[in-house]
């Protein structure tokens, strides 16, 4: 089978990869689906898929809904601030280098010295600013309510756009004529998706090992068979650790969240 980019593939392929059609798999279609859930969750759990929420603000509000899939807003845009204390200084009409030290006295009234030391601490106290006299919102999330709070309730009106860990990995391709929800799945890099099919494949052994461990024996015309069930579910545990490593290894790190 080539590469499996949806739920139905990826499906079929851990059942191939087990031996379905060359030998018989004690496992119904319910647990072979329930071995990609579980791998599914186990991915974003642990590295995640990230989305955008566009929401339009309006100055007075603080509490804005956020989608169902929601389970921690990473980052907000926020529109342009109001009151731009830093409007008034554009260093790129200061970009002939012999204009420099005029222009560094017409901002500070000192000849000579460090012009974008200087600019560099007008900036940082502007942002400063922006913050104390409220041009510049802040936000916090309440996972409780699925409700992102911005702060103070006199932001500007507009459209802001929040970055949020999305707890759904869509992974089927939509149905024509529709053109949405596109396929996560399908999008993640071959790495992402390999390591996905490999869970769900360990995590259909430890089933199909369950099933097998209530017998030792299973009769057949040419005498009793051993069963594996107890091998398949010791080999599954330790392919979990394995991938569990490997994903940590491939992840981003941990990003610092503001708010």
């Amino acid at each position: 089978m080539t590469d499996p980019l949806n739920r139905t593939e990826a499906i079929e392929w851990v059942k191939e990869s087990l031996g379905c059609g060359a030998v018989i798999l004690e496992v119904t279609e319910t647990h072979s689906e329930n071995a990609f859930d579980d791998a599914l969750r186990w991915w974003i759990g642990r590295k995640g898929i990230k989305r955008h929420a566009v929401q339009t603000v309006t100055s007075g509000e603080s509490s804005y809904e956020m989608p169902d899939d929601c389970d921690e807003v990473l980052a907000v845009w926020f529109p342009g601030v109001q009151l731009d204390v830093i409007a008034s200084i554009n260093p790129f009409a200061f970009i002939d280098v012999e204009m420099l030290p005029v222009a560094y006295q017409s901002l500070t009234g000192l000849p000579g010295g460090s012009f974008y030391g200087t600019l560099h601490q007008m900036i940082a106290h502007a942002s400063t600013a922006r913050r104390v006299i409220g041009a510049e919102p802040a936000f916090e999330y309440d996972k409780d309510i699925n409700t992102l709070n911005i702060y103070p309730t006199n932001h500007q009106s507009g459209t802001v756009i929040a970055r949020y860990a999305s707890t759904r990995l869509v992974t089927e391709d939509p149905t024509p004529p529709a053109t949405t929800p596109l396929n996560d799945f399908k999008k993640l890099r071959f790495r992402d998706r390999d390591l996905i099919l490999k869970y769900a494949k360990a995590a259909l052994k430890v089933r199909l090992g369950r099933v097998r461990s209530k017998y030792t024996e299973w009769p057949s015309a040419g005498g009793s068979k051993s069963m594996d069930g107890d091998t398949l579910i010791a080999e599954g545990r330790e392919e979990f650790t394995d991938l569990t490593n490997e994903l940590i290894g491939l992840s981003d790190p941990v990003p610092f969240v503001v708010g």
